[in-house]
């Protein structure tokens, strides 16, 4: 016959051990989402992406591999739409008008390597290189 400070005993024990599962699948979740983002902010003006207080046109955007990524895209271009868009990762942001930001988020790629990113309506002008480090 078990006791009832003996069934007290096996039901604490029960409550810890599924307190403890849930502590350990919690706990890499909530370091990971404390992962710094690397952000990166463009801006589109004279039909071409600038790294916003950088005079290079297009430049080969840089970002560790397996980061969060989030590009934030500001429109500084009077009467033209623009996205950026990653078609190798699938990635890209709306189309915005003059004035307007679209951000898109998105973790980089395991594998170090190199991708184009470019801008849907004008891809022949506004495109250039992203490298997963």
């Amino acid at each position: 016959m078990i006791t009832t400070k003996a069934r007290l005993l096996v039901g604490f024990s029960a409550l810890v051990l599924v307190g403890a599962a849930t502590i350990a699948a919690i706990v890499p979740r909530a370091v990971l989402s404390r992962r710094p983002v690397h952000e990166i902010r463009l801006v589109a003006r004279d039909m071409a992406y600038y790294v916003d207080g950088n005079r290079t046109p297009n430049p080969t955007l840089t970002v560790p591999h397996g980061a969060q990524v989030r590009i934030v895209l500001r429109n500084e271009d009077p009467g033209m739409i623009h996205d950026f868009v990653v078609p190798v990762w699938n990635a890209g942001t709306r189309q915005i008008g003059a004035g307007e930001e679209a951000i898109l988020q998105f973790k980089a790629p395991e594998q170090p390597g190199l991708g184009t990113y470019s801008c849907t309506p004008h891809g022949e002008l506004m495109r250039g290189t992203i490298r997963v480090e």
